[in-house]
C-alpha cells in the first residue's frame, strides 16, 4: 500500500504525529480515536500505525480517510451491526479495505429491565457481550492477526465494542491491566465533546443525560473496565484464555505479538 506507517516515526515524534492525526480527524466528527502504539507489551512495545481504535470512522471526509491511509493503515473494520451502517455512511478509501464485523445482534439491547444500578449497568452488558458473542470476537482479533498492515476499528462511540475489541487485543499482546484501563477512560472526555457536538448538530443521538454520561451507559470509568479485565480473568484466566475458549488460540496470539510488537 502507498505511503509509509508511524511505526517508521522516531520514538519522540510519535505524539506529535498521533495529536496532528486526532486533529485531522476531529474536523470530521471523530474524537475518540487513536493509535494503540507505545503501550509496553510483552518483551516490548506496541508498534505504531498497525492497531488504532476509534469512533464514527463512517464520518471521515476525504482528508480524515487519507490521514489513516498515509498512517498505514489499510484495512478498516466496522464493529456496528446492519442497521446503523444502513442509517449512515461507511468508511471509503481506495487504498483501505472496509469489512463489516458487527460485534453484536440487532436484536440485543444496552438496556436491561432487570438491572436497574446506573453505576454497574455498563459494567453488566460487557459481561453480556463477552458471554454471548465471543465468537465474532475471538473471529475479530484473528483478522487483525491475518492482516498484513495497519488495522483500525470502530463502532458509533468508539467505547463500548471498540473497548472490548481493544481489552482483548492489548490483553492479548501483553499490555498490563492498568494500561489498558487508562485507554479505556480516554474515552470519557472523548465522549463529552462527541455528545456535545451530536446536540449542537441537533442529533437526537447528543441528548445525553447527565448522570448517563458520568456513570451510566455513556460513560467510561476506569472502574467499569477494570471490573471487566476481572471478569476474563476469574472465568477464563485473562484474554487469551478468552480467545482460545472462542477459536482464537495460541498461534493467533504469536502471530499478533509477531506482527505488533516492536522487540525491547
Amino acid at each position: 500500500m502507498a505511503g509509509r506507517t508511524d511505526a517508521d516515526q522516531p520514538e519522540q515524534l510519535a505524539p506529535v504525529v498521533d495529536r496532528r492525526f486526532r486533529t485531522v480527524l476531529g474536523r470530521s466528527g471523530i474524537f475518540n480515536a487513536r493509535d494503540l502504539g507505545g503501550l509496553p507489551a510483552a518483551d516490548g512495545t506496541v508498534r505504531f500505525g498497525l492497531l488504532v481504535r476509534g469512533d464514527a470512522l463512517h464520518r471521515a471526509r476525504p482528508d480524515a480517510a487519507q490521514g489513516l491511509a498515509d498512517r498505514g493503515v489499510s484495512l478498516v473494520l466496522d464493529l456496528r451491526d446492519a442497521a446503523e451502517r444502513d442509517t449512515t455512511a461507511v468508511f471509503a478509501h481506495p487504498d483501505v479495505v472496509t469489512e463489516h464485523r458487527p460485534v453484536l445482534d440487532e436484536a440485543w439491547s444496552w438496556e436491561d429491565e432487570d438491572h436497574d444500578h446506573l453505576p454497574t449497568l455498563l459494567e453488566q452488558r460487557y459481561r453480556s457481550i463477552l458471554t454471548q458473542f465471543g465468537g465474532r470476537l475471538a473471529a475479530t482479533v484473528q483478522r487483525v492477526a491475518d492482516h498484513d498492515g495497519g488495522t483500525a476499528f470502530h463502532c458509533a462511540v468508539g467505547k463500548d465494542r471498540t473497548g472490548l475489541l481493544a481489552a482483548l487485543l492489548l490483553g492479548a499482546l501483553g499490555v498490563p491491566d492498568d494500561r489498558v484501563v487508562a485507554d479505556y477512560a480516554r474515552s470519557a472526555n472523548a465522549t463529552a465533546v462527541q455528545t456535545t457536538w451530536l446536540r449542537y448538530l441537533g442529533r437526537p443521538e447528543g441528548d445525553v443525560r447527565p448522570d448517563e454520561l458520568a456513570l451510566g451507559l455513556w460513560s467510561a470509568r476506569p472502574v467499569t473496565m477494570q471490573h471487566t479485565l476481572e471478569f476474563l480473568h476469574a472465568e477464563f484466566g485473562g484474554a487469551t484464555g478468552y480467545l482460545a475458549e472462542h477459536g482464537a488460540g495460541p498461534d493467533t496470539v504469536d502471530q499478533l505479538r509477531q506482527r505488533l510488537v516492536l522487540p525491547a
